[in-house]
């Protein structure tokens, strides 16, 4: 299982049409007034995002779909595991944003797994059961660069999340994520920052950073959780793209030190419907406790998704 599971998937992507053949301009940005520096991001944006955004939003990346930006959207996600030591397991997750009727968009009513975004993804934590959460999600700002939205759920929890683009030439943007909140012995705070660089038409690579602190009251403990991680998105069609992951993680608790390093890589393909994707993703990961030794393990994971939208 080791040496195979990635050989079908490595050799999938040699050669492929180009993205600009078959896509069009997905840019979130318009300008806004005749300014020459409103021209100037206009003009990167555009350069820069057809790429960039098409990954994410075929992807479902949380870049797209929790930004204030984002409407109404329902992904239904069905995850059938197989795992080296643990067997086979099947989990199953809604997410959902639905504007309320006879209210301002900027209100929704939200669907969401706990922990469950593109760094759940790409740092995977073994130990944590994801669970579903019900809340409100207000989008107070969402202009230019930058966007700002509070969601407050029933588990209870309150989050703050502030996000800034900029770009940093035709082909680079680097993105800082902010989040701040509360639960009912937990205040946490998270930053990311990501830099996507466009190598081509079909090709995207970005970088991600974490750095996320929680103090639990109950406890009286105070952790610091740190992880960095490449991924390299491949464009096939219109219907079908490859993205390939190597991250690591770190924690300071009770010790600082490496937990968790993970190689993998997901092929997505949307088939016989516009709502309708599987995923094959399969993974190594070295994980650890602290004071023991690394314990290797690889899986291979197909998902079954429906995925309905109105950006």
């Amino acid at each position: 299982m080791r040496r195979a599971i990635f050989i079908t998937f490595l050799l999938t992507g040699l050669s492929a049409p180009s993205l600009a053949e078959d896509t069009e301009e997905m840019c979130l940005s318009k300008p806004e007034d005749d300014r020459a520096i409103s021209r100037a991001y206009h003009y990167l944006n555009t350069k820069f995002c057809q790429p960039a955004v098409w990954f994410d939003d075929f992807f479902a990346d949380e870049r797209v779909t929790e930004d204030a930006r984002a409407g109404t959207s329902v992904r239904w996600k069905n995850d059938f595991t197989q795992f080296e030591n643990d067997g086979f397991k099947y989990n199953t997750r809604i997410d959902a944003k639905f504007n309320l009727p006879k209210v301002t968009n900027r209100l929704k009513l939200i669907i969401e797994s706990d922990g469950e975004d593109d760094l759940f993804d790409l740092f995977p934590r073994n130990a944590e059961e994801v669970e579903n959460s019900i809340g409100l999600r207000y989008d107070i700002y969402a202009k230019g660069y930058s966007s700002f939205n509070i969601k407050a759920t029933f588990k209870p929890k309150i989050e703050a999340r502030y996000r800034f683009t900029y770009p940093l030439g035709i082909n680079t943007v680097s993105r800082i994520t902010q989040k701040l909140y509360q639960e009912t012995e937990l205040t946490g705070e998270s930053t990311q920052f990501d830099i996507d660089q466009a190598l081509s038409k079909n090709f995207l690579l970005r970088w991600t950073s974490f750095a996320e602190f929680n103090r639990d009251h109950a406890d009286d403990t105070s952790i610091w959780d740190l992880g960095t991680a490449f991924v390299l998105y491949q464009y096939l069609s219109k219907t079908q793209a490859i993205n390939y992951t190597v991250s690591t993680t770190g924690t300071d608790y009770p010790r600082s030190f490496i937990d968790n390093t993970l190689i993998g890589m997901t092929y997505r393909h949307n088939v016989f419907f516009k709502w309708f994707y599987y995923e094959v993703t399969p993974e190594y990961n070295w994980y650890r406790e602290y004071d023991q030794g690394f314990e290797e393990e690889a899986s291979i994971r197909l998902r079954l998704e429906i995925r309905f939208e109105n950006f």
